[in-house]
């Protein structure tokens, strides 16, 4: 078992925040932190140092555009885009009619499992942003997708990861290297984790 990480020990830190809340009549837990804006005021400061963080250790030369996947992703992204300096993109729960649209699924979504993407270009090189990944397999489907509409995906980055070893393998075997800006331990999944990789 993964212990909890350092800085989620210091009272100072606002990582402290991050907590499991049971929605309401549902059942499903949903993973709390003031990064995204959903549940909490921002902690643009925090933001920003965990986002900046993650850039040191990202090639984002090979970066085209930063990808985000509402709602939690969508913050997190644009805060990443704008450290780097590369545009930045968000998926969409609004089928339209238009050309060269990519669609993949969010299998464990509540409210809407398909996704769209418009205005890629065949040939560019994306990354996806997320504010949290459990088991990853919305990020594997979504970099599918991309890359049978010729884009080129490698990088996947994260505000949290649940630290257990099917997301990893599950990221390594999509040929994706996962970037975390804090791992939590896999008491903090949100749903259940996934014991092995397809």
């Amino acid at each position: 078992m993964t212990s909890i990480p350092p800085s989620l020990d210091d009272p100072a830190d606002p990582t402290r925040q991050v907590r499991l809340v049971p929605g309401l009549g549902t059942g499903r837990l949903h993973l709390l932190h003031p990064f995204n804006g959903r549940f909490h005021p921002i902690d643009h400061d925090a933001l920003e140092s965990l986002v900046q963080a993650l850039a040191r250790r990202i090639d984002v030369e090979a970066i085209d555009c930063v990808l985000g996947f509402p709602e939690g992703g969508s913050i997190p992204a644009y805060a990443f885009g704008r450290a780097v300096r590369r545009p930045v993109l968000l998926a969409s729960r609004m089928p339209l009619d238009v050309p060269d649209a990519i669609t993949f699924e969010q299998p464990q979504a509540g409210l809407g499992k398909t996704h769209h993407l418009y205005g890629l270009r065949r040939g560019s090189r994306v990354m996806i942003f997320e504010d949290e990944l459990t088991n990853g397999r919305t990020a594997v489907n979504a970099a599918e997708a991309l890359r049978k509409a010729g884009l080129e995906i490698n990088q996947i980055a994260t505000l949290f990861a649940i630290d257990h070893p099917t997301l990893w393998k599950r990221m390594e075997a999509a040929g994706l290297t996962l970037h975390a800006g804090v791992r939590l331990p896999p008491t903090y999944a949100p749903r259940a984790l996934d014991t092995d990789v397809e």
